[in-house]
């Protein structure tokens, strides 16, 4: 299917870009994803074609600063105002369906922002969340004096960009979605500090306050994820009752575009039955 490209404007007036695979014109659920670091929701396509399938409804945000929405790329002010900008991406989708089930989804920091948006939560306004390979903690441990700059130079000079010498053979196991990630005019790798530092801190903060989260939340991780921790979600998803936890032995950072991709949808699909009517 090919997706309907709309945009909402900010609390601080960016056009933001969001890519609607809508099976029918009155869904019964709704997907709301959340991209990951340096790329945008044009990546999910594959991922909303299978929901389609099923009958679900997916929407896709491109964050400011990332793919054709505006920003300076690979910078945001701060996470508090990367969860307005979900807030109004919801509300962009509510105000259209007023009786779906919304499921908001993100991957990698947008699994951060995922999550952070969720623990403070506490409306009826989503039924559940789903995270795969959030950024928790990096799979690497930085030295602590370059942590205790990079926060230095995030309050002195937030918007300063660098690269974040991603390595695009750690995004999936497959030489073929290697080179479509390679290739992709629209990925980019710049990250602010003032970026990096807020989405760190966040992933921090979730370790601390598991308590708060109010919704069901699906976590699926790569063993083989070599960016972001596996670790720290399996021992995140032990700490509230609500989390439910999968892990994919054979695949990388993204699931979705590895070998496990039918086995993560097959899951996060029986998953949102059980919730369902449960």
């Amino acid at each position: 299917m090919i997706p309907k490209i709309n945009h909402f404007h900010t609390s601080d007036n960016l056009k933001l870009e969001t890519q609607e695979y809508f099976h029918s014109e009155n869904p019964d659920s709704i997907i709301l994803i959340i991209h990951g670091h340096g790329e945008h929701a044009g990546r999910f396509s594959k991922v909303a074609n299978y929901f389609n399938e099923k009958n679900i409804a997916v929407c896709a945000l491109t964050l400011r600063g990332h793919g054709n929405s505006e920003g300076k790329k690979g910078h945001a002010p701060s996470l508090d105002q990367l969860l307005t900008d979900v807030e109004y991406f919801i509300r962009s989708v509510r105000v259209r369906f007023l009786e779906a089930d919304l499921y908001l989804y993100g991957h990698s920091m947008g699994g951060n922002i995922v999550l952070n948006y969720m623990v403070n939560d506490q409306s009826d306004e989503l039924t559940a969340g789903i995270v795969t390979s959030p950024w928790i903690k990096l799979a690497f441990e930085p030295p602590k004096w370059k942590v205790n700059l990079g926060n230095w130079v995030a309050d002195i000079i937030p918007a300063l960009i660098q690269s974040t010498e991603l390595d695009a053979n750690d995004i999936s196991s497959i030489e073929e979605e290697v080179k479509k990630y390679q290739n992709d005019p629209l990925i980019h790798s710049k990250i602010s500090a003032k970026l990096f530092s807020s989405i760190s801190k966040g992933g921090e903060y979730l370790i601390h306050n598991t308590g708060k989260f109010k919704h069901p939340i699906f976590m699926a991780h790569g063993q083989k994820d070599n960016i972001i921790s596996h670790d720290a979600t399996e021992s995140l998803s032990k700490d509230n009752k609500l989390f439910s936890f999968k892990s994919y032995p054979e695949s990388k950072h993204e699931i979705h575009h590895d070998v496990d991709f039918e086995n993560l949808m097959q899951d996060v699909l029986e998953w949102m039955q059980k919730i369902k009517t449960s």
